[in-house]
């Protein structure tokens, strides 16, 4: 539980906009005003309930990595079901209540947000640390009209000495600690990037089909508090264990629409982008029984320069 007030970090995050850091993010610019001042949202709040839920578990064994949060469901439902859920309760309890629901897809500073309202402290990865339960966890925030006492904010960084994730980042996107880079971040790169991905970040990308864990992966505060969800809704779907990387390169608008998309997260970058994905990983694989696919896959794409590059480029590696 964290009031309205104005939040300190906004002006760190300004001057991470004025870097340059969130790319082709434009949105994030847009929003900034916003995020400065919240009542904007709702012009009656006087308090944020923040909760997290926890979204971990287990990779299952597949030739290239997905992000776990995208493993299942998209979260975005999941976690605006549940914050729309305990609204109601809420009204029902207090017939004058008003609020609004808001994930990751809304402007707030949600992790300053968690800090404050005491769910733990920002690393150095940039994601939020619970001091039980590591950093596995989405974000949700809940913005009321009712007046409640405020959590004891989480003020001390318990990172230390430790640069795990800083040393372990693939694409040396974590610039320095608590700053990330979003034009090199492998999550950026498969996700918010729509048209080409630099061609000398390809290899850095190595299996990351869809967003990267190794930061979180390799924190000491994950490696001895992870635990798996509880909600079914987050563990992996089938095409993640069962459909090959060329079967995948092959897919057409329509099955993609069909098996991979409906009610997923990997939906954002939409079809070319997780064709193009997928090339680039095959290009990582140094393994050439994905020519055949390949060669397919530049012929039905011909029309499309974008993917006939990054198809182009996984034929040069594979040789």
């Amino acid at each position: 539980m964290t009031g309205v007030d104005p939040l300190p970090h906004i002006d760190f995050y300004r001057a991470w906009l004025a870097q340059g850091y969130a790319g082709d993010m434009a949105y994030l610019h847009r929003h900034a005003d916003i995020k400065a001042d919240i009542c904007q949202l709702l012009p009656s709040a006087q308090s944020v309930i923040v909760v997290g839920c926890n979204y971990y578990s287990p990779n299952p064994e597949m030739p290239y990595q997905v992000a776990r949060y995208a493993h299942g469901d998209d979260y975005h439902h999941i976690i605006k079901a549940m914050l729309e859920n305990l609204g109601e309760r809420l009204k029902a309890l207090e017939p004058t209540l008003e609020y609004r629901a808001f994930t990751d897809s809304g402007p707030l500073l949600e992790r300053e947000l968690a800090m404050r309202a005491g769910l733990g402290w920002i690393g150095k990865h940039t994601n939020l640390i619970h001091p039980r339960k590591g950093s596995w966890f989405l974000l949700g925030s809940l913005l009321t009209n009712l007046n409640i006492p405020a959590s004891q904010p989480f003020e001390k960084l318990h990172c230390g000495t430790c640069t795990r994730c800083i040393d372990a980042c693939p694409t040396e996107a974590i610039v320095a600690s608590y700053t990330v880079d979003a034009r090199r971040c492998i999550a950026y790169l498969t996700i918010e990037t729509r048209e080409e991905i630099p061609a000398d970040m390809r290899p850095d990308i190595g299996d990351h089909l869809f967003g990267c864990d190794v930061c979180q992966d390799v924190c000491p505060w994950n490696q001895r508090f992870q635990t798996p969800t509880p909600h079914e809704s987050f563990y992996p779907r089938a095409w993640l264990q069962s459909k090959p990387l060329d079967e995948l390169l092959l897919l057409t608008p329509h099955q993609f629409e069909l098996q991979i998309a409906p009610r997923s997260a990997v939906k954002r970058p939409k079809y070319r982008g997780f064709i193009r994905n997928v090339a680039v990983v095959i290009g990582n694989s140094q393994d050439p029984h994905y020519l055949p696919a390949l060669a397919t896959a530049i012929e039905r794409h011909a029309d499309d320069p974008m993917l006939v590059s990054h198809i182009q480029w996984a034929q040069g590696r594979l040789g």
